[in-house]
Formats: C-alpha cells, sequence, structure tokens
C-alpha cells in the first residue's frame, strides 16, 4: 500500500508540473512577479520583517510584480499567464511546493538556517539558495548545490528607520538583547534561543550597576526567575530605532543564528555589539568594526566581566569603525536586496535602468 501511496503521489507531482509549467509564460517582461508562498498559519515575523519591506522596494523596479500566496489554489491562480519564481521562506514551504509538483527552477528557497540533519530534498534543483552568511553558504554547498546558485541575501534593514543617531544623545542603555519571549521551557526555541543563559546574564550585568533592557513581545511570560531591574520593552518594530539610538551594546546569546535581524539594525545605529561566533558577526572584520564574539560554551559570568570589560574600553565607535561597518550594510538595505533578487531571476532586467 505504501508503494502504491508513493506511485500516485509521483504521478499527481508529474502531471501538476505539466500544468504549471504550461501555465506559465517566460520572456514577457510585463508579466514578470516574485511571489512568496507563506501559509497563513507561518506569517509572522518573516513576513513583518522581510517580505513587506522587499515588496516595497520592488514595486520601485519597473515591470517587477510581487506578493504573497497562501494556499495552492492562490498560486495556481497567480502564476497563470505570468513568468513567476516563488520565494519558499521555510523549509516546510519549499517541501509543499515540490509536493504539489510546483516546477523546481522556478523556486528561490531562502535558507534562514542551516539546520544540521535534516533532510532536504532537490536542493541542487532550485533556481537559486538564499543563505545568510558565508559559513552558512558552505554548508549549503556540501549538499552538491552548484555554488552559482548560491547566494549571499543577509537580513535586511531600512536605512529611514535604523541608522546613526546624533552624537550628542545619550546612550541610556548598557546592554540590549532584542527578541521576542515564546513559552515551552523544554522546547526546541528554548535550547536555540538559550533563553535561561539570557536571563542569568542579565542578572549577573545589572548586579554590576548596568542598565540592561529587553526588546521583544511577551517577556512579562518569562518561565524563569527575571530581575525586576531588567527594563521589558515592547515596541512595534518601525520604532525599535529609537531604542538601539539609546543603545551602548547590543547582545546575542542564541546558540543558531544565521543572522539575526537585530544584529543588522544595531551595526546600523552605531551599538557595540557581542554575540556567539556564528551568523553575520563572522563575516566581518570584528577588530575594525566594534564586534566581539564570545565563545559558545563560555558561562554567564565569563560573559558578563567580558561585556563590562568592552563598556569599560569602548565608549562609542569610531568613524573607522563606522566606515568598515557602512561597506558591509550596503548589501543588507532592503532596496539592494530586492534589486539582487531581481537580478537572480531576470539576470538581465536591471541593465541599463537607474535608481
Amino acid at each position: 500500500m505504501r508503494s502504491l501511496s508513493h506511485l500516485v503521489s509521483a504521478v499527481y507531482r508529474r502531471l501538476q508540473l505539466r500544468r504549471y509549467r504550461g501555465w506559465m509564460v517566460r520572456r514577457q517582461r510585463s508579466s514578470r512577479c516574485l511571489l512568496a508562498y507563506m501559509p497563513t498559519r507561518q506569517q509572522g515575523w518573516i513576513l513583518d520583517f522581510l517580505w513587506r519591506d522587499l515588496c516595497q522596494e520592488l514595486k520601485q523596479i519597473p515591470e517587477i510584480d510581487s506578493g504573497v500566496v497562501s494556499s495552492s489554489k492562490q498560486l495556481k491562480a497567480a502564476v497563470r499567464g505570468r513568468d513567476v519564481y516563488v520565494v519558499a521562506l521555510s523549509i516546510n514551504d519549499l517541501k509543499t511546493l515540490l509536493d504539489q509538483g510546483f516546477p523546481p527552477e522556478r523556486i528561490i528557497f531562502y535558507h534562514t538556517h542551516v539546520r544540521l540533519g535534516v533532510e532536504l530534498q532537490k536542493l541542487d534543483l532550485l533556481h537559486a539558495v538564499l543563505v545568510l552568511n558565508g559559513f552558512e553558504r558552505e554548508l549549503v554547498a556540501l549538499r552538491k548545490v552548484p555554488r552559482q546558485r548560491i547566494h549571499l541575501f543577509p537580513a535586511g534593514f531600512n536605512p529611514a528607520l535604523f541608522h546613526l543617531p546624533d552624537s550628542s544623545s545619550p546612550r541610556s542603555i548598557d546592554v540590549l538583547f532584542v527578541g521576542r519571549y515564546r513559552q515551552g521551557i523544554n522546547g526546541y526555541y528554548h535550547q536555540r534561543k538559550r533563553y535561561l543563559f539570557q536571563v542569568n546574564l542579565a542578572e549577573r550585568l545589572v548586579q554590576q550597576g548596568l542598565s540592561v533592557a529587553f526588546l521583544g513581545k511577551d517577556w512579562q511570560h518569562c518561565e524563569y526567575s527575571l530581575d525586576p531591574r531588567v527594563q521589558l520593552l515592547d515596541l512595534a518594530h518601525n520604532r525599535y530605532g529609537m531604542i538601539y539610538a539609546k543603545t551602548r551594546l547590543v547582545c546575542s546569546v542564541a546558540g543558531q543564528e544565521g543572522g539575526p535581524v537585530s544584529f543588522i539594525e544595531g551595526l546600523a545605529c552605531g551599538c557595540l555589539m557581542a554575540s556567539v561566533p556564528t551568523g553575520f558577526i563572522n563575516d566581518l572584520q570584528l577588530s575594525q568594526a566594534a564586534c566581539w564574539t564570545l565563545p559558545l560554551l563560555a558561562s554567564e559570568q565569563i560573559w558578563a566581566e567580558q561585556i563590562v570589560h568592552i563598556l569599560g574600553e569602548h565608549h562609542q565607535i569610531t568613524t573607522a569603525e563606522q566606515a568598515i561597518r557602512d561597506r558591509y550594510l550596503l548589501d543588507a538595505r532592503f532596496s539592494s536586496l530586492a534589486q539582487q533578487l531581481v537580478s537572480i531571476c531576470w539576470p538581465c532586467q536591471l541593465e541599463d535602468q537607474t535608481f
């Protein structure tokens, strides 16, 4: 019975593959479209922090349409008579698209985190794979994906919201941790984000007389013993910039972060940066960009001592350090990412155009 089920599924996918290819058209500039496949249940930070901003920038590029589809019915309607590429924003979304028979050569996979041991089928057949940093590019290449199909695509930021504040503005928050809280002590999210480590580290920092804040939703539901001196800030994302502007150092303790959005935003706002040695931070010249990595296996006490030392030695970043950051941040602007995405799909689209 299982073999028969696999056979039926394979036949269905092949039929759907032919239909999709028949519905779509090529080389008609007026019909070019980029769609994100994002079921409603999965629409969250990836929609709010990435795709909506990219769509705003894509609108500025002539003859490119963009949007979101949340079901196979919507997808089938959206591709008819159009030159479409679909961006899968999670492993589950990628699997769903392939199971539905959507042509793999028309899929761009946004690989937000490389998860070791997770099987990814047909990755080498996709049009492109987007990765957040250089280390993840190497991991994806190990899956026999041609390197020319792997593209560095950092988490984006809006320079109108995240930028250097007035040099006279006081920075009253010594250490800022950014990210929402999710309940469930034994859950995978707690292990990856290392919430308990963060809470214990924050307690040690406030004991040293530092001002510490958590920026993100639901920390009032924290299941660990959180020191009451830690400020809990819950603001709309478009107001995060004003918090970074008041912050001296942004800290990330998460054990697996391909590229936290907070890291890009903190860089742009002139904050000192400290994190585990994963993600974006390894793509920078740390000593020249006012960034520090701390060992993943080090204790909260060691982290606290190092952060106190950093704050004691570095009061603000220099012009030269910000220049190093700006060269990196140029490619992380949403406007740059939108143009990169279009050039990946239609290499000739951006020729002879000025933005």
